[in-house]
C-alpha cells in the first residue's frame, strides 16, 4: 500500500529567480533565500530532485508540496500571489501535487481561488495563520470546490519566544491551535462543512484544550456567539497530519480527530520534520488530494 505525504515543502523556482534579480524585497546570501529579514536555507528546498528521493525512500505515490510559510507574506500584494502560484505550477508533476497560494486578506481572494481551481493543476490551497476575521467570501468559495485547506503555522509575534528556539517548538503548536479555535468558534466547520482542512502539526495545542473551549461553550463566556456544532463534532471535520513526535499524543489525535482524518505528514525537508512516513496514515490523502477541476458558478 502506497500514498501521499501531505505535509513536504518547496521554494517555487520562481521566487528563486525573483531572489536573484533582488525583486519583491527578496535576496540570495550565501545558499540562503532571505525573505523579511528570516533566512531559508536553499539546498533540499530549492531541490524538487531531493524530494522525489525521498518520495521513493518511503515507497510513496507522491507528495504535497506547499510553500514555506515565510513566503506566505500576505501584505505582499497579488503580484506576488501570481508569482508563487506560477513557480508551483512549473513544480507540479504526477508525483508531486500542489497547493496553491491565496492572498487571503485581499478582496481578490475568492475570486483567485475559484480560478486557481478551475486549471486542474492544484490540489488545494495552503493557508498561514493570519487573523481569520471576515473571510466567509473566502470560506464560501473552498466549500463549493470541497476543496483540501492545509493550515500551517506562520511566525508567532510573541517576543517571549524567541529563546530556546521557543518560536518552533511552542509558537507553531500555539499558531496552529489559534487557528482551529478561530474557525470553530465562527462555525465555520458547521456553516462551511465542504472545506477539508488539515492542521499541521497534528493540529498544535487543538486536542489538548478542546474541552477547555467545550467548556467555555457550556459556561456561556464573555464573546463566544452559539455555533452549530459541538466542539467535538466540530473537530472531528477535521484532518490533522501526524507530525507530533509522540505516541500518547498521536493517540490523542485518533480519539479527538477520528484515526481516519490523521495523515501522514514530514515536514520535509526542515530538521523538525519526521524521518519516515507511515504506510496506513498515507493512504488517504491520495483522494483528497487530487488535483481541482472544478468551475465555481459565482465566479
Amino acid at each position: 500500500m502506497a500514498g501521499w505525504d501531505v505535509h513536504t515543502h518547496l521554494i517555487p523556482p520562481t521566487v528563486l529567480a525573483a531572489a536573484h534579480r533582488g525583486e519583491f524585497g527578496l535576496s540570495v546570501d550565501n545558499g540562503f533565500l532571505v525573505v523579511d529579514g528570516e533566512r531559508l536555507p536553499l539546498r533540499r528546498l530549492a531541490d524538487p530532485a531531493a524530494l522525489l528521493h525521498w518520495v521513493s525512500s518511503q515507497d510513496l505515490d507522491g507528495a504535497v508540496v506547499s510553500v514555506p510559510p515565510a513566503l506566505f507574506r500576505y501584505d505582499a500584494g497579488i503580484e506576488w500571489t501570481e508569482l508563487v502560484n506560477q513557480g508551483l505550477r512549473e513544480l507540479a508533476t504526477p508525483q508531486l501535487r500542489v497547493l496553491a497560494h491565496l492572498p487571503l486578506l485581499d478582496p481578490a481572494a475568492p475570486a483567485v481561488a475559484a480560478g486557481l481551481a478551475s486549471e486542474g493543476v492544484f490540489s488545494g490551497f495552503a493557508l498561514g495563520t493570519p487573523s481569520y476575521a471576515g473571510l466567509d467570501p473566502v470560506w464560501r468559495v473552498l466549500d463549493a470546490l470541497e476543496a483540501f485547506t492545509l493550515i500551517h503555522p506562520g511566525h508567532s509575534d510573541d517576543k517571549r519566544l524567541d529563546s530556546f528556539y521557543l518560536s518552533n517548538l511552542l509558537g507553531n503548536p500555539y499558531e496552529t491551535g489559534l487557528a482551529a479555535a478561530s474557525l470553530v468558534f465562527a462555525d465555520v466547520p458547521g456553516r462551511f462543512p465542504g472545506i477539508r482542512f488539515c492542521l499541521c502539526h497534528g493540529g498544535g495545542v487543538t486536542a489538548a484544550v478542546a474541552g477547555r473551549w467545550q467548556r467555555g461553550i457550556d459556561q456561556d463566556r464573555p464573546g463566544i456567539e452559539p455555533v452549530s456544532l459541538p466542539v467535538a463534532e466540530a473537530l472531528r471535520r477535521f484532518y490533522v497530519d501526524d507530525l507530533v513526535h509522540d505516541d500518547a499524543v498521536l493517540e490523542l489525535l485518533t480519539k479527538t480527530f477520528g484515526p481516519e482524518r490523521v495523515l501522514a505528514g514530514s515536514d520535509w525537508p526542515f530538521p523538525m520534520g519526521s524521518d519516515e512516513v507511515s504506510a496506513a496514515r498515507s493512504a488517504a490523502a491520495e483522494v483528497l488530494t487530487r488535483p481541482l477541476a472544478k468551475e465555481v458558478a459565482e465566479w
